[in-house]
């Protein structure tokens, strides 16, 4: 008896969701079913090479003929409609509207009501609020929401520059565009090249993929997958990422670059090579400032300097290297060493100026006998089975032979 009692308190619930599906699906059905709409028709005439059931409308001295399907408006010159395929051709100043963002104008379009696509030829021009793509060739898909050409194309957004591409698509609901294929963006500051790009013309942020450069007057940035801001002027690359600064190469498993600031930044196994001194820093996070001309590099820091056909190794918990190349100081610091064919030592600091040829290893002053937790760490130099210490030690080397001149123990 109480199966049957709630078997009966069940059915009015049942009805109802019975009746909302029947609802749902007429509605449905009577959208799919929906036709083009003749807004405005100017001057209905006929052509006997078109085929029956086809309306042929030109404009009047009034307006133009003016067509509407669900949402979108179409005005043109000349019109074709084929009522048995709800399909229009629409020839001259054709203006194709999608409510108050999206606007194409073209020589000529035709749009199917069974379909919902649209494609567009000659001086195609498509419009939204933050960019503008031109092309000879255009498919608007509004099921989709996707717009594309594959005969080339050109999206131009004001503060970003300019896009060209072989083969572009503009996802409106995504407000993203996908360039693929000889993807070239040109702006004032530099040009980039690459084989995919991504771009949001609402904040102008633009994610590379694929081999890809970007070439300034003062840089050259490789990476084979980024991001770069085309307001702020900055990015992050990855995947054999590479900036090339005048005489400077950075190189990383990651690089976040500021052109506004000359300024760049890396992590993980961090190469810089300096082609003029023929030297090379390694270590695991590295700045580059390039108006400074300096480098900060830490975690395991190594730096390599060819001298006398032999190679000098500087390693220390931090290495900066500043001034010109003609001026340049390079400072390792916290438990330093220094490595030669026929020579090595040791200090908590180690110095180097290149322009006068001078190397000291010297304490900092962290290194006090005051410190409890710290221990005097006197400079130690060893050369061919001697050793030397002292409070500071001085290599004076003749910058232009690069041979050792002589050698100072205070």
């Amino acid at each position: 008896m109480l199966f049957f009692k709630n078997r009966i308190a069940l059915n009015p619930l049942k009805n109802l969701l019975f009746i909302l599906v029947i609802f749902l699906s007429a509605i449905s059905f009577a959208q799919e079913k929906q036709k083009i709409t003749i807004e405005y028709a100017g001057i209905a005439t006929s052509d006997p090479e078109i085929e029956d059931g086809a309306l042929i409308f030109l404009r009047d001295e009034m307006q133009q003929v003016h067509f509407i399907h669900k949402g979108v408006n179409l005005w043109c010159d000349k019109a074709v409609y084929y009522q048995d395929q709800d399909y229009i051709e629409a020839f001259s100043n054709v203006n194709m509207k999608q409510g108050d963002s999206i606007s194409m104008v073209a020589k000529y379009i035709d749009y199917s009501g069974k379909t919902e696509i649209a494609v567009a030829k000659g001086d195609v021009v498509l419009t939204e609020p933050n960019s503008v793509l031109t092309t000879d060739k255009l498919y608007f898909d509004r099921t989709r929401q996707l717009a594309y050409y594959d005969t080339s194309g050109k999206v131009v957004r004001d503060s970003s520059g300019t896009i060209t591409s072989q083969i572009g698509r503009y996802y409106m609901n995504a407000k993203k565009y996908q360039f693929t294929k000889d993807v070239v963006l040109v702006n004032p500051d530099y040009t980039l090249n690459t084989e995919r790009l991504d771009f949001f013309p609402d904040n102008g942020h633009a994610y590379l993929f694929g081999p890809s450069t970007i070439v300034g007057e003062e840089s050259k940035i490789y990476t084979e997958r980024g991001f770069y801001d085309t307001n702020a002027n900055t990015g992050y690359f990855q995947r054999n990422a590479k900036i090339d600064y005048d005489s400077r190469t950075i190189e990383g498993d990651s690089i976040y670059f500021d052109r506004n600031r000359s300024f760049a930044s890396a992590t993980n196994n961090i190469k810089v090579t300096d082609t003029i001194n023929n030297s090379i820093v390694r270590g695991h996070y590295a700045e580059v400032w390039r108006d400074k001309d300096s480098v900060f590099i830490t975690k395991r820091a190594l730096a390599i300097t060819v001298q006398e056909k032999d190679s000098v190794y500087l390693h220390a918990d931090t290495l900066m290297v500043t001034g010109k190349e003609d001026n340049r100081i390079t400072r390792a610091y916290y438990n330093a060493k220094l490595y030669k064919s026929d020579l090595a030592g040791k200090a908590d600091s180690i110095h180097v100026n290149h322009k006068t040829g001078l190397t000291e290893l010297i304490n900092l002053s962290r290194f006090s006998s005051t410190d409890a937790f710290a221990t005097a760490r006197k400079p130690v130099l060893w050369n061919i089975g001697n050793q030397m210490t002292g409070d500071t030690i001085h290599l004076i080397s003749n910058v232009e032979t690069e041979k050792l001149d002589s050698l100072k123990v205070f």
